[in-house]
């Protein structure tokens, strides 16, 4: 069986990454890997969406390419877009070898790459196989943790206009974008407002669930 890769440089943290996978991944060479790794605290659950979750941030879809093709035939891909673009950080893993599925187009694939990456926000990651996936959740794992103090003034671009100057700055916290930064500007009045309103205040705006609401405290501190 393969051996998972090891991080950069050849050394591995003695902290291990926390991933908690759904109980429906049990049989895949994926769950085996990171259950035989020193890398990884493994917790094995029923989640509400994804089928990782790495470090408490990071919801991972994971697919086989010929399964990605599939549920682009019969309407689940974007039904389960819809479910991960309402979680903190969400991600679709795509694995396994890039062959042709005989039902679907080229062109219609790479359609759905674009409506995800652009409609949906969702980035898709390739890998080859189940070790280059493992290798994929401790590097995000390893990333997440990491990431401690994120910045919610970003570089580059600066809009002009005062609100939407303050729409900007709110699309740098976990999972907000321009229609819930709309939405909480419009429950709290001003960024002070958003930053200072607790978990209970924020999932009464429509689109900050409990886990997304969850997210932007823990940011804000």
């Amino acid at each position: 069986m393969s051996q998972i890769p090891v991080t950069p440089g050849g050394l591995r943290s003695p902290q291990r990454v926390r991933v908690t996978a759904d109980a429906r991944e049990r049989g895949s060479q994926l769950l085996q890997l990171l259950e035989q790794s020193p890398s990884f605290d493994l917790h094995i659950g029923r989640l509400r969406c994804g089928d990782y979750v790495i470090e408490n941030q990071v919801t991972v879809e994971r697919k086989r390419y010929d399964d990605f093709a599939v549920s682009l035939v019969d309407g689940r891909l974007f039904a389960q877009a819809a479910a991960l673009s309402r979680v903190p950080r969400p991600m679709i893993l795509v694995e396994g070898p890039r062959e042709p599925a005989p039902a679907v187009h080229r062109h219609a694939l790479k359609g759905a790459l674009l409506s995800l990456a652009t409609a949906w926000r969702l980035p898709v990651i390739f890998s080859r196989d189940a070790a280059e996936s493992a290798w994929i959740l401790e590097t995000l794992g390893r990333q997440s943790r990491a990431d401690t103090a994120p910045q919610l003034v970003r570089g580059g671009y600066r809009p002009k206009r005062l609100r939407s100057r303050r729409s900007f700055v709110l699309q740098g916290l976990p999972g907000v974008g321009p229609v819930l930064a709309g939405r909480l500007l419009e429950r709290f009045g001003t960024l002070r407002g958003v930053i200072t309103a607790g978990e209970r205040e924020l999932v009464q705006v429509q689109g900050c669930g409990p886990k997304r609401a969850a997210a932007i405290a823990r940011v804000v501190g």
